[in-house]
């Protein structure tokens, strides 16, 4: 029999339980981590959902003990087991959550609580050294993702353009469903300068001040974070949670970057990143800026040069 093809982390993990389950002598195996959505399992429909399993689940969080109950709970093979054991993963920095064991007739001993504890030790360190993996990927993204503007921010020509540069990086190269750069126009309102996604754009221009979150960011110039229950209909419905940050020149407002996800939620490192990304996106636009108007100052001096050259051409006259 041929080695099994890895297509990707789920099949990873499938194999990784597949083996604990018959180290263990399980019928079926899964784990939920606490906060999260995400679970993965061995010869398991769904997240065992029946009354006893959930109290044990509940204990197990609470104590930190290992507890076993009869359940019913129908496998992935059509079986229905009859007993659980449930035990704590072994908490870190980066998980903490419950192992479910299963067993189709058969019931669990003394001696299935210690197997039941090495079993979730290896799932606990294998966790650990996905978040390791998972944390030196973002870290790279978002080195990446500086390196990339502070290139626009010196080589881009055309603010409009760089600033649309910018919000497909966000959204390419970090964890951001929507990226919204805000500036001010001379009449004191904002203006959508750049997005993505482009579509269900509600508003293009807006005052500030009439929308809390924005008046908040530009009046105590901090970063506002924003909930979905929240009045934001600049944005599209279905964002979960925003990041309001406030694009500064020394004391002048520039306008605003907003920064939104759809499914997760932003953790404080993510509002530290987001005001970095605030300094930089402001350096941007006041260079960009200056540029400007340095290449205005310069253009009506050209003309009298321009003059002179006609100047010492030769006449053409008529006879």
């Amino acid at each position: 029999m041929g080695r099994p093809e890895i297509a990707g982390d789920a099949d990873e993990w499938s194999i990784r339980l597949a083996a604990l389950a018959t180290l263990g002598q399980y019928d079926a195996l899964t784990f939920i981590i606490d906060g999260a959505a995400r679970r993965k399992g061995y010869n398991v429909v769904d997240v065992p959902a029946d009354d006893a399993t959930r109290a044990a689940v509940e204990e197990t969080r609470r104590s930190g003990a290992t507890v076993q109950t009869q359940t019913t709970i129908r496998l992935a093979d059509d079986r229905v087991a009859t007993a659980a054991m449930i035990a704590p993963l072994v908490a870190t920095a980066a998980v903490a959550g419950v192992l479910v064991a299963l067993r189709v007739g058969r019931s669990f001993a003394a001696a299935d609580a210690l197997i039941a504890s090495e079993v979730s030790e290896l799932i606990s360190l294998e966790l650990a050294r996905e978040a390791v993996v998972a944390r030196d990927e973002a870290h790279r993204r978002q080195a990446f993702a500086l390196y990339e503007l502070a290139r626009l921010s010196l080589f881009g020509e055309r603010l409009v353009e760089t600033l649309q540069d910018v919000t497909v990086l966000l959204t390419s190269a970090l964890d951001h469903d929507l990226a919204q750069v805000w500036l001010f126009e001379p009449d004191g309102a904002l203006e959508l300068s750049a997005a993505r996604p482009l579509e269900n754009l509600r508003f293009e221009q807006m005052n500030a001040f009439e929308h809390d979150a924005l008046a908040q960011a530009l009046h105590q110039q901090r970063i506002v974070r924003v909930g979905q229950g929240a009045l934001r209909p600049w944005v599209p419905a279905e964002t979960r949670e925003l990041i309001v940050v406030p694009l500064t020149d020394r004391a002048r407002s520039l306008g605003v970057l907003v920064l939104g996800r759809v499914r997760q939620r932003y953790a404080e490192t993510d509002e530290d990143l987001a005001g970095v990304l605030g300094r930089f996106i402001s350096r941007l636009v006041v260079k960009a800026t200056l540029d400007r108007e340095i290449a205005e100052r310069s253009e009506p001096a050209a003309a009298p040069d321009a003059d002179r050259e006609w100047a010492d051409e030769p006449q053409l006259t008529r006879n």
